[in-house]
């Protein structure tokens, strides 16, 4: 902790740090006693123009013009969770975990909770971009004017909070700040700590200059997000256009073929997803014509969902979701080739054909050596391969081959028993080692 009095304030400054060789050790954020304590202590605490409040906040019905106007306001530092109130006795634990969440976020976010009366008000004022029915959603401080600014603010269904899943959901909402809060600029009334004795003029420029480093990072992870909304949009209208020209019995020139065949998922699948564990959440729910995803292939997303990049890597994993359901389905109607050759003929939703973003196949040696058994994973009985199956085929959802670098590794029946493809596995490639990782 750095404190730095002046005529008007202490200002206080809290790095929470933590190192690891073990990419694959658990870690549990929240606010440290610290903070609790500092936040117990007379004054008014606040970060900017808006006060820290040490739980949660309740908002009535008559007060949600105020916080809508606040939620929109330029000049909001802080970002704001709204537990929004469900229907009456189907979740009688929402409030107390509003708590849990608040006591975890507390110096870093606001937590706001609606009854089902406020609800209701927030909903006609802010439409979509709104939060009803139980759920939870972060609003960050970002535009948020019309329902092409949803998808920056991460909204958590209750149906994702309830039963064993419940406590995971909740992490995710409190890593999200939690990222948030270390990508803030040091203020200047605290930039006195970032040098020191022995050079601290030097240092002060080495510090100055990481921040704007760090700043043009952050921008270019808005920009990566950016493009991948609209690379979703510009698929979902790809979408729209099959649909007419089936419609008008035209589906061929669409597909290329002389076959027409069914819907790829349904017209109301989203163009847009929050992050990993929702693309595979929607692939399960509007792919499943095309697409079996093993009941065990999302594992340990908790550090995905929670990067600083977690939108367009979700976005990216339901971009490869919809190829390999597209490619399914495109086989179905007489398409021919693997999906590597579909991917390369540049076919709608198709996945980028190059050795940086798929492999259809696994090195001799690792095929051969002591990593081939991560490889083993749960499929469909039908397949007549018996319940677990060596899938080497993947897409590499982020370039590279970092720790936390997303894999959706697949196999590819379309010319099988049950003429679809099955995921295996999406997760980090730390999951999957090779002989370089």
């Amino acid at each position: 902790m750095r404190a730095l009095a002046t005529d008007t304030a202490v200002h206080v400054w809290i790095d929470v740090d933590m190192e690891t060789d073990d990419p694959t050790q658990r870690v549990v954020v929240g606010g440290p006693r610290l903070v609790n304590d500092l936040l117990a202590l007379p004054g008014r605490p606040a970060l900017g123009v808006n006060n820290i409040v040490a739980d949660v906040v309740g908002i009535t019905a008559t007060e949600i013009a105020l916080l809508v106007d606040l939620l929109r306001s330029a000049d909001r530092t802080l970002p704001f969770i709204v537990v929004s109130a469900p229907a009456s006795g189907t979740d009688p634990l929402w409030q107390e975990r509003a708590r849990r969440i608040a006591q975890r976020t507390r110096g870093i976010a606001t937590v706001i909770v609606l009854d089902e009366t406020a609800t209701a008000s927030f909903k006609a004022k802010l439409g979509p971009l709104a939060v009803w029915n139980g759920a939870v959603r972060t609003y960050v401080p970002a535009p948020l004017e019309t329902e092409a600014d949803g998808w920056r603010h991460r909204y958590v269904p209750s149906s994702a909070l309830a039963g064993a899943s419940g406590a995971a959901a909740a992490d995710r909402i409190v890593y999200a700040v939690a990222q948030l809060s270390t990508r803030r600029r040091v203020p200047a009334e605290l930039r006195v700590f970032t040098g020191n004795d022995r050079n601290s003029v030097d240092q002060t420029l080495v510090e100055q200059v990481r921040e704007e480093l760090q700043f043009e990072v952050d921008l270019a992870h808005d920009e990566l997000a950016d493009v991948q909304r609209e690379l979703a949009r510009a698929n979902g209208h790809l979408e729209r256009l099959r649909r007419a020209l089936e419609a008008q019995g035209l589906v061929d020139l669409y597909w290329g073929t002389s076959q027409a065949q069914e819907d790829v998922g349904d017209a109301s699948r989203p163009e847009t997803v929050q992050d990993v564990s929702e693309a595979v959440a929607a692939a399960r729910t509007y792919l499943s014509a095309w697409l079996t995803i093993a009941p065990s292939a999302a594992r340990e997303l908790q550090g995905i969902d929670t990067s600083p990049n977690a939108f367009a890597l979700g976005n990216s994993a339901w971009r490869g979701l919809q190829a390999l359901a597209a490619y399914a389905q495109a086989k179905q109607a007489g398409a021919g080739g693997n999906f590597w050759s579909w991917c390369e003929r540049g076919e709608a939703f198709s996945w980028p054909a190059s050795s940086k973003r798929l492999a259809m196949r696994e090195s001799e040696t690792l095929r051969n050596g002591r990593h081939a058994e991560s490889r083993i994973f749960e499929v469909d009985p039908q397949v007549g391969l018996g319940p677990r199956v060596f899938m080497e085929a993947h897409l590499k959802v982020s370039e590279g081959g970092g720790a936390l670098a997303p894999r959706i590794y697949f196999y590819d029946d379309t010319d099988g028993a049950t003429g679809r493809i099955h995921v295996g596995f999406v997760g980090p490639h730390f999951l999957v080692p090779n002989s370089k990782a």
